[in-house]
């Protein structure tokens, strides 16, 4: 990992960083990026502090080559519903168990059978607040910009070892806007270690993105970062309004400790949550927030 915190501070108080920055966009750059060599086969969402035992769980079963075949969807381990996707040539249709099994959201593909474009009439599982989603990404399949209903929702930098260095939550002035500017925007930061993300876990996922986190997990709406995520952190400090007043990193940043298996696969996405002072002195007695579990299985 090329970049450490306190340089990432210096270049933000500096000056704000296109999304196009450090893009990975020629063959010689791109063979440096690993390809994923195992997938999600179950995630878990825990809401009950260590036992993992209850919780949303999805498990995801895929096709041969290698695209989302359905995802079923459970709480404390009862299956509540299954989510079908059935492929015509660019076009997915999304079907809902507990919807009759009638389509809820159509998915348009690019040819690396990435969303560019997903439509829902109303709320669904895949996400809410949104009737039109509109996607775009780099030449090496890294998400770039979204769209919900022809506003801009946000914007990812992606650095030169194929990590997604940030992605930017936008303000209400900028929602016509392509580019963030210092006023209107908070960047959520990340670091990496250097272990490679072996089964391509989203843990920097996007939130504003608005699709669900299983959702990112199937891959239509992005490459995950080549390394494992460390640290997110918020650049860019809100009043009770949600309005950017600072720009300055939060007082408080997000830790996620290593596990992973001998593959490199996550084992469990633990969350920890507290000031930069105990990240730097004691990380590890950071207060805990949630934890994600995940279950791999080769490609």
């Amino acid at each position: 990992m090329k970049k450490v915190m306190l340089l990432m501070m210096a270049a933000l108080a500096m000056t704000v960083v296109s999304c196009d920055k450090n893009k990975i966009d020629d063959e010689e750059d791109e063979a440096k990026i690993p390809t994923p060599t195992y997938r999600v086969k179950n995630m878990m969402k825990s809401w009950e502090g260590d036992d993992m035992k209850s919780g949303d769980m999805y498990s995801y079963t895929w096709n041969a080559d290698n695209t989302i075949a359905k995802v079923d969807m459970a709480w404390a381990k009862e299956v509540y519903s299954t989510m079908t996707f059935t492929y015509n040539g660019n076009t997915v249709a999304v079907t809902d168990a507990k919807n009759d099994n009638k389509p809820i959201c159509t998915i348009t593909l690019n040819d690396k059978k990435l969303a560019t474009k997903i439509e829902q009439a109303a709320d669904t599982e895949v996400g809410k607040g949104w009737k039109v989603l509109e996607l775009a990404y780099d030449a090496n399949g890294f998400l770039t910009l979204a769209k919900a209903d022809g506003k801009v929702s946000t914007v990812q930098s992606i650095d030169e070892d194929g990590n997604i260095e940030w992605w930017g939550r936008v303000g209400i002035e900028d929602q016509v806007s392509e580019q963030p500017t210092a006023a209107g925007w908070r960047k959520k930061m990340h670091t990496y270690y250097s272990n490679v993300n072996a089964a391509g876990i989203h843990g920097e996922w996007d939130e504003d993105v608005k699709v669900k986190r299983w959702f990112y997990e199937t891959g239509l709406v992005g490459r995950a970062s080549a390394q494992i995520m460390r640290t997110a952190w918020w650049y860019g400090v809100v009043d009770k309004d949600n309005n950017v007043v600072k720009q300055e990193y939060a007082a408080k940043l997000a830790y996620y400790p290593l596990n992973v298996d001998a593959n490199n696969c996550v084992i469990v996405e633990t969350k920890l949550y507290d000031t930069k002072e105990k990240y730097e002195s004691d990380p590890e007695s950071m207060g805990a927030d949630d934890k994600t579990a995940f279950e791999c299985e080769k490609i």
